[in-house]
């Protein structure tokens, strides 16, 4: 039997430090979506090259 344990925290940011966060949180997200555009691209190439016959 596994046990479980978790701790809960609570953040409370200098406005600096709340700046910098969302900057991060803003520069992975554009991280995410330039990845997930590569993906699309590549199984989009790859679903045009079923058609090349």
């Amino acid at each position: 039997m596994r046990v479980h344990q978790a701790y809960r925290y609570a953040l409370d940011p200098t406005p600096e430090q709340a700046r910098l966060l969302a900057s991060h949180c803003g520069a992975s997200r554009f991280a995410f979506n330039w990845g997930l555009n590569l993906v699309k691209a590549a199984l989009s190439q790859r679903e045009a090259e079923k058609s090349y016959g």
